[in-house]
């Protein structure tokens, strides 16, 4: 049986940090009198501490971020068809914009990076992403308007109904199949690119993955552990939940 996406989005913050921190600590504090209990604060402790260190966030990222970016060459003999994006989230309620929304920081830099992909390979950008409730304006309709209003280019298709990636993959393909499009180079961060490439390829696309963004620092380049690598940090926390 398929999960639906509120229930997906529910089990993200029950189990990714810091929900799954909190629910151990819960339960250590209600087992607190027994070795069981005790255990379970050292234990939610201990990883609140260690993915709260660049040097968690690092290796966490070198496992995940094993989709290798492609240079320009290969992008531009990779015989895709189109660009397609998968959008992030947004920013809700923003005065400056008289109450309007807005995409957020990983948002616009998918956007941006796939008008950089557009330029250098020519090819139609199409957005995959909704979140909308009433009243809201869904994610690919903000990004088509940032991609018209700052970069001059019109977005091929949008699908704007999508509430996560297995949606994103699934709703995307229609639209591919009516624009008669076969392959497509697939825009999202590194980090997000394993799971990306994967719901795409279940949904049938033909996929050639462009990820960017990438959070951890490649062997070769990697110097000695600094003190200040096992020092928390609060951002650090964000970062190992993505």
């Amino acid at each position: 049986m398929e999960i639906d996406a509120a229930t997906r989005a529910a089990l993200k913050l029950v189990v990714l940090p810091p929900g799954g921190l909190l629910l151990l600590l819960l339960l250590g504090w209600l087992f607190a009198r027994r070795l069981f209990g005790r255990l379970l604060i050292l234990l939610a402790t201990a990883a609140l501490y260690l993915l709260s260190t660049p040097a968690a966030v690092d290796l966490l990222a070198a496992r995940l971020e094993n989709v290798p970016a492609p240079s320009p060459g290969q992008l531009k003999d990779s015989r895709a068809d189109a660009i397609l994006v998968l959008m992030a989230g947004k920013r809700r309620f923003n005065p400056e914009l008289e109450g309007a929304d807005a995409l957020d920081g990983l948002s616009l830099q998918r956007v941006d990076h796939g008008l950089a992909v557009h330029r250098q390979t020519g090819l139609p950008i199409l957005l995959s992403g909704g979140g909308a409730k009433d009243g809201e304006t869904p994610l690919a309709n903000l990004g088509a308007a940032w991609l018209e209003d700052r970069g001059g280019v019109t977005a091929l298709a949008v699908d704007n109904t999508s509430r996560d990636t297995w949606e994103n993959a699934r709703n995307s393909a229609e639209l591919l199949h009516r624009h008669g499009i076969r392959r497509v180079l697939l825009v999202t961060h590194a980090f997000h690119m394993p799971r990306a490439l994967l719901s795409a390829r279940a949904a049938g696309i033909d996929a050639v993955p462009a990820p960017f963004g990438f959070e951890h620092t490649p062997a070769s380049l990697r110097q000695p552990g600094e003190i200040g690598d096992w020092l928390p940090q609060p951002g650090r926390l964000g970062r190992s939940y993505l």
